[in-house]
């Protein structure tokens, strides 16, 4: 027989939640009317294979702005060697419980050009955190893998990137 842990909620509890319920609403919201504003296109977002992508410095921005200090981004180093790093990133209720993640993998090369694979690290990181935010707000296009990325748009100037 199965068994059934039946909590109910607290007042409290119900108001958090409905809390954030109104907050991904609103920056829902935000992040749609930067996605259709143009003037926004490198600053905000990024054209990808004719799809805009909302930055992790964007989506981070909004969060902080909408949430506060409600939500907690906790990151944790999965795997990190001589050659990879896996960073899984979280979004928690302040009391706890998960709303969201994101997990990203990075390939390290410290003598490479490319800042994706000589600081890749804190790519991997921000990447994670993307994800993490990204899922939670679910707006926009799909989360961009490896192989959706047009070289041609990444810059060479990763603080851009790295917040």
């Amino acid at each position: 027989m199965i068994q059934v842990n039946h909590h109910e909620t607290t007042g409290e509890e119900r108001q958090i939640n409905s809390d954030i319920e109104y907050n991904l609403d609103k920056a829902r919201e935000q992040l749609e009317e930067l996605l259709k504003n143009s003037s926004e296109k490198g600053k905000s977002w990024v054209d990808i294979k004719g799809k805009p992508y909302l930055k992790v410095a964007t989506l981070l921005r909004v969060l902080r702005d909408v949430f506060k200090h409600s939500l907690v981004l906790r990151t944790r180093v999965q795997h990190d060697c001589e050659h990879r790093v896996v960073i899984v990133a979280s979004l928690c209720k302040i009391g706890g419980g998960t709303l969201a993640s994101g997990i990203a993998e990075r390939f390290k090369d410290p003598s490479s050009n490319n800042p994706h694979k000589s600081r890749a690290v804190e790519c991997c990181q921000t990447a994670a955190w993307g994800r993490a935010i990204k899922s939670l707000f679910a707006v926009g296009y799909d989360i961009a893998t490896a192989d959706e990325i047009d070289t041609n748009t990444i810059t060479n100037n990763i603080e851009e990137e790295i917040i």
